[in-house]
């Protein structure tokens, strides 16, 4: 079986370890520009709390600036601050068993990883994370929002068919709707950005709030497979 993993909030704990300070950064950087905010500290909270349920970080910061009144060229610096630096000190740290599931599956599966962001910064990332990158045998990273062609590029270069490829991520709309309509099964990692991904029912053919349920379904989808 081929297993494609997305990174951010399904192998590393992006919510927790950098997203909550990013937006610290952002709007360090919106007021060093001139934004003019009441209390820095109950800003700050109001957009940590947006960003709870936002679809990404800059989500959140366009619904603050609408909420707040402010000049919309604010976003454009925040944004920025946000996707553009990454702190060469930030601790990064893989989910609960990510690093176990891996070493387990790839005794039996291939793996590979689709991840959206600058490429620098997410194989930073898994060098932080202590992920080897050596353990997948395709990596696509992309700046564009849409997998769907490199989830077809993998499995059609590593030989795969539909039934035999299994797509993990935590977003339903960017990772794993775009696996269902290529025939892939999905499995919906509840965390970070997961915990508020908007869902219909029959997204996604799996939900789990722990990695190590994803062994079970593999195990699963394998005995009752005819590969």
């Amino acid at each position: 079986m081929l297993i494609i993993f997305d990174l951010d909030d399904t192998l590393i704990d992006t919510s927790g370890c950098i997203t909550h300070y990013k937006l610290d950064d952002a709007l360090r950087a919106m007021v060093g520009a001139g934004l003019d905010l009441p209390d820095y500290a109950e800003s700050l909270d109001l957009l940590r709390r947006l960003d709870r349920t936002a679809e990404s970080a800059g989500a959140a910061l366009s619904e603050f600036i609408e909420i707040t009144g402010s000049d919309k060229r604010f976003l454009e610096i925040g944004i920025k601050e946000i996707y553009d630096s990454f702190p060469a000190d930030l601790p990064i740290f893989p989910l609960e068993g990510a690093l176990e599931l891996l070493a387990d599956l790839a005794h039996h599966h291939q793996m590979a990883l689709v991840t959206v962001g600058k490429s620098s910064q997410q194989m930073e990332k898994l060098k932080k994370a202590g992920i080897d990158s050596r353990i997948f045998s395709k990596i696509a990273v992309t700046e564009e929002r849409n997998k769907k062609p490199h989830y077809q590029m993998i499995v059609d270069e590593l030989g795969y068919s539909p039934s035999e490829v299994l797509v993990c991520g935590d977003r339903v709309p960017v990772d794993l709707i775009p696996a269902r309509e290529l025939g892939f099964k999905t499995v919906q990692m509840k965390w970070g950005r997961g915990l508020n991904s908007a869902r219909q029912k029959g997204d996604v053919d799996y939900s789990i709030t722990d990695l190590g349920e994803l062994k079970s379904i593999v195990d699963s989808l394998m005995t009752f497979s005819s590969f």
